[in-house]
Parts: C-alpha cells; structure tokens; sequence
C-alpha cells in the first residue's frame, strides 16, 4: 500500500484530534501518502472517494457507523477498499472487523493489510453493513442525542432502550424470509448483516460479515419486563433460544406493515416499509483486525 485518502467526519473529529494527528503519522511513518478530506457531508464524501485517482489507493474513513454507511454505494460502486478509524459512538462495524477502536491502533491493523471481502446489504436500493431495523430499535435511535452520546458513550444506548420500552408501540407485520412467511403481532423487527450492533449487541451468535446470509429477528408483543428480560439474549445474540421471538436466517428478505413505518440502518434513516431486503456476498474489499467468529466466547 502506498497512497490512502482519509476522508473524515468533522463531528467526529471534536475531541480526538489529537489522537488522529498520531493515527495519520503512524500510516506516514508505515510509508503511506496519506491525502486527507474533511467531509462536507455525505455527498461531498461521495464524491471525494468516486473522484479518488490512486488507483491502487485504500479509503480510510474516520468516523461513526452513519459515516460510514453513506460511503458504501460509493465504495461499493468504485470498488476501492475500505479502511476504518472508528470515532463514533457504537463503532459496530469496526467491532465486526476486529479493528480496535483506539484509532491509533487502528491505524497499525491499516498498516498489516490484512484484506477480506465483506457482504453488503440492501434495503429498498440502500446499502447498508451492519442492522436495518424498524419499531423499538427506531425508537432507541429517536431517544439518543448527540449530548447523551458524546458524555455516556455506548451507555448511552442502555438509557434510551428503557426510554423506548416504557412507550412502546405495537405493529402487524407479514414476513417472507426465502420460501417462509408469516403475519405476526410485533413490537421490533431488525435484519443483520454484520455481527454487531447498537455498541456491541450480536445480532445472532452465528452472524458474521462473510456468511452470505441475513439475519432477522422480531419480538412479538410483550410485557415490558419480558423485554426487559430479553436484555442478556440481545447482548450475546442468543434470541433462538428466547420466547416469543421469530429469529430466521435468508438471503432475501421482504417486509410489510399495516402502515408506513421508517426505517433505519446503521444508525441513520434509510426508507419506509414496504421494504425488501437482500444480501451481497463478498461486495466490498475491507482491511480487518482479528475477525470474532461465531460461538467464541466474548466479552
């Protein structure tokens, strides 16, 4: 590797760039020229990386999982490998890769180069790598702020789940997962792709970036101390095992309520339901830490 262009996320900046000054001389020091853009926002990005003339070059993006996200169809449809300095709260893909969230590190798992190809995610024609969701999981993304975020980090997430869980609200959803369906009563419904979300949660415990596969779970209505008492099974992935939960493994995936509902993925609004989901196999060439892998034991 010889060139890099680091596009990054001005708000992720604050506070870390100290950290990133070192992070960059780590890659300069390794002999890579490193170009950097500060992002203007997601088009900007988007252009940046399409107008990326390196031909060889890796796209580092310094930032959350919603920076993230909005560089995919552009890393995707350039098919330029990507890097990751995680500066955002969850971090969750980097979580995925096995890339450290202190950035300097993370620098020097950039360094080794060590490739893999990841799958990505669609939804409704946006791509997306980590969970799409709709109902409660919106509703925790609705709860958190950038104050809340900034001061509990990943705890933040705990607080606005409670928050969520005390107003929750109920759908009727069809679900068609390959040659399966079913009509079901819910009040969450999330697809995976990657292995982590919402700061460190599993999305199932045999969930991996490199599966193929898409991974669905929805609670069916409930008690608020059920969901409460589902917290250990959303954190270690292991919803199979929990009552009144549908977990289903597919490659296509399609979803419609009795009314419009958003949803979002990575953190970020992607669309409205009726939504189709399908998975791509091997789309995007990522520069990875020590992958987890499904049924290892993890803190």
């Amino acid at each position: 590797m010889q060139h890099a262009l680091l596009v990054v996320n001005p708000h992720s900046r604050n506070g870390q760039s100290e950290a990133l000054d070192e992070a960059i001389e780590v890659l300069k020091g390794s002999g890579i020229e490193v170009e950097v853009c500060v992002s203007e926002g997601a088009s900007h990005m988007a252009s940046a990386i399409a107008d990326y003339g390196q031909e060889d070059g890796v796209v580092i993006v310094a930032g959350g999982d919603g920076t993230i996200s909005s560089a995919l169809e552009s890393i995707y449809k350039s098919q330029r490998t990507l890097a990751i300095f995680p500066m955002g709260t969850a971090n969750d893909l980097a979580r995925s890769l096995g890339v450290p969230q202190d950035i300097v590190e993370a620098a020097r798992v950039i360094v080794e180069n060590k490739r893999k190809r990841i799958n990505l995610a669609m939804v409704n024609n946006q791509y997306f790598v980590n969970v799409a969701h709709i109902g409660l999981g919106v509703d925790v993304t609705h709860e958190l702020t950038p104050e809340t975020k900034k001061h509990l980090g990943v705890f933040a997430y705990f607080g606005a789940f409670i928050s969520a869980v005390k107003r929750k609200k109920h759908f009727r959803v069809e679900i068609q997962a390959d040659d399966w369906q079913c009509s079901v009563r819910a009040i969450h419904l999330a697809v995976g792709n990657g292995r982590y979300y919402g700061g460190g949660n599993i999305v199932d415990d045999e969930s991996t970036l490199v599966d193929g596969q898409l991974n669905l779970f929805c609670l069916k209505t409930q008690r608020w101390w059920q969901l409460l008492m589902l917290g250990s099974n959303l954190r270690s992935g292991t919803l199979r095992s929990a009552e009144r939960v549908i977990c289903k493994t597919a490659k296509k995936i399609r979803i419609k309520t009795s009314k419009p509902m958003q949803l979002e993925a990575d953190g970020e609004f992607k669309t409205d339901t009726p939504a189709e989901f399908e998975v791509i196999p091997q789309a995007i060439e990522v520069i990875a830490g020590d992958m987890p892998l499904p049924n290892t034991n993890e803190d």
